[in-house]
């Protein structure tokens, strides 16, 4: 029997995070990587975003399964909303599912009815007669692995995130002759990620952070020691804890979060990590490591609490004498948050060591590492995945520099289908669509561009409410009008234009009213808006959120 097969992404191109990789044989959908995506600073109120799951919803009596790589949100996030509605099994580590569910948790959604199957990091997975085969790698979550599937024509081989280091030991540790068994194999495409393709040489060992936790820890003789690490980077967080009990630091933690991962860690592996999950946001003795830990941008955010809650009555007071290690350093998009927190951490006195993206690489494949895993796989095709689309050309120009043709090179975008008949790829411009999901609190799906748009206008321009009662059998006006504003300006500063507006809302409002037939209050309303907005603009070049009440009696 022929194989026909489609590649596409319902996510992770052209940006970082919500990574979902299908792979289509025969109309039998493989599903790799189902994450979230947390929010810019300019999407007001929404706390995660989902790949374009709708599809997956409408084909779902084709997924044969789900493959998660590893325990990051931006990998895995988005499967407690997937599994409400699909069935299909879910195969991870048990890293991933104790990560898994506690997202689940988070966002209210029953993780019992997610159907997981535990793997082992080198196992090989049989799906009606199909192989897929799991291979380790090594990456900052721990129990990180790629996947192979099976096809007539070579496998499909996504490596998920990963870095080459030959020292590391388990969970992180590669299993470099699993990599060089399925090496053996034909290949039709490589799936390889982006984020880093712009480092030059290998990541290993820029990555660790051990060394320079100590060398602060040694050297700091009075004070305590803060600092910072995004909360699924467990490989950062062994080697925290390492550097403190070198140096015989207590380790307290900042967040309930940490504790929460520390705990499942500690579930996972049977073992201790700290002596003590001790939280603590109160005055501290000498000699302790306190451990702000939060996940994603959360981690900003403590930071920001530390530095404005300084003057605070029981709470950690920051002096010239204490040290914050910034071990979180930002990534694309939250640059400038970033640079407001590092300012108001210099306000405290204290001493900041930050540890920037160049002098701590983050666990994610260099050009070395990318061209190392394209010469050993050696695939017909190859297909940059997992990163901005700057971060994806220079992806495929190492392709290039290894002698690869830009037609067997594939930089897609998000919902562009790689269509593969008899092993070769054919030319087709289908497309499968993969809008992104807003998540707002338990609201999934129902905030769109409009709802944003109002928000932003509430954020810079404020809101005005306007008021008025009419008779509905006289046709004449009996209460109002009444104009109400919220950060737009101070009512009393500038009475004049109040007076003004109002007069246009119950002028507006009365040559409408006084026409016979049915009052189209929608139409009525937004006429209001109108004639509200140009005073508003004329006047004060503002445009805030204008909300015109109506009533009739």
């Amino acid at each position: 029997m022929d194989e026909h097969i489609k590649i596409f992404a319902l996510g992770g191109l052209d940006e970082n995070g919500k990574n979902c990789y299908v792979v289509d044989i025969n109309n039998d959908l493989y599903i790799f990587d189902a994450g979230i995506r947390y929010p810019e600073e300019s999407l007001l109120g929404i706390d995660i975003i989902l790949p374009g799951i709708n599809y997956l919803f409408e084909n779902k009596d084709r997924i044969k399964a789900f493959f998660i790589t590893h325990a990051h949100d931006e990998n895995m996030g988005a499967i407690p909303f997937l599994c409400e509605e699909i069935d299909a099994p879910v195969y991870a580590t048990k890293l991933a599912i104790a990560m898994i569910s506690k997202t689940a948790k988070k966002f209210n959604k029953n993780y019992r009815q997610i159907h997981f199957i535990e793997i082992e990091r080198n196992q090989n997975i049989t799906i009606d007669q199909r192989n897929v085969y799991a291979f380790a790698v090594t990456h900052g979550s721990g129990e990180a692995v790629g996947y192979a599937l099976e096809t007539l024509y070579g496998l499909v081989v996504y490596t998920g995130d990963y870095i080459l280091d030959f020292s590391a030991a388990e969970p992180y540790k590669s299993d470099f002759n699993r990599i060089s068994f399925l090496s053996s194999k034909p290949v039709l495409c490589l799936l390889s990620e982006s984020y880093n393709s712009t480092h030059i040489g290998s990541v290993s060992p820029y990555h660790k952070i051990e060394s320079k936790v100590a060398q602060v820890l040694e050297n700091t003789t009075k004070g305590r020691v803060f600092i910072s690490l995004y909360g699924q980077n467990f490989f950062g967080l062994e080697e925290i804890i390492a550097a403190a009990k070198k140096n015989k630091y207590k380790i307290m933690l900042y967040t309930e979060y940490s504790r929460q991962i520390i705990q499942i860690l500690e579930e996972i592996y049977g073992k201790k990590i700290i002596p003590e999950t001790m939280l603590t946001k109160n005055a501290l003795e000498m000699n302790t490591l306190v451990l702000v830990m939060e996940n994603g941008t959360n981690v900003f955010q403590s930071l920001i609490e530390i530095a404005e809650n300084n003057q605070k009555e029981n709470s950690l007071h920051i002096t010239e004498n204490d040290s914050i290690i910034l071990a979180s350093p930002p990534h694309t998009g939250t640059e400038l948050m970033f640079a407001k927190i590092l300012d108001k951490l210099y306000q405290t006195n204290a001493k900041i060591i930050n540890f920037n993206s160049k002098q701590v690489i983050s666990m994610h494949a260099g050009s070395e590492d990318l061209k190392m895993m394209l010469s050993i796989f050696r695939p017909k095709y190859y297909m940059p995945v997992r990163g901005y689309y700057i971060k994806m050309i220079e992806n495929a120009k190492l392709a290039q520099e290894l002698g690869y043709n830009h037609t067997n090179i594939l930089v897609y975008d998000n919902g562009m289908v790689a269509n593969f008949e008899n092993g070769n790829l054919i030319q087709t411009h289908e497309n499968v669509e993969c809008n992104e999901i807003m998540v707002d609190g338990i609201g999934i799906g129902d905030v769109g561009d409009i709802v944003i748009n109002d928000r932003r206008k509430l954020g810079k321009d404020g809101v005005m409410v306007l008021g008025i009662s009419f008779s509905m059998s006289t046709r004449e006006i009996v209460a109002g009008p009444d104009v109400q504003m919220r950060g737009l300006i101070f009512l009393k500063n500038d009475q004049d234009l109040v007076a003004e507006i109002a007069k246009c809302f119950e002028n507006t409002v009365y040559n409408v009213i006084k026409q016979p037939g049915m009052v189209d209050f929608a139409a009525l309303r937004n006429l209001c808006k109108k004639n509200i907005s140009q005073i508003v603009q004329t006047k004060l070049n503002k445009d805030p959120m204008i909300l015109p009440v109506i009533i009739s009696i």
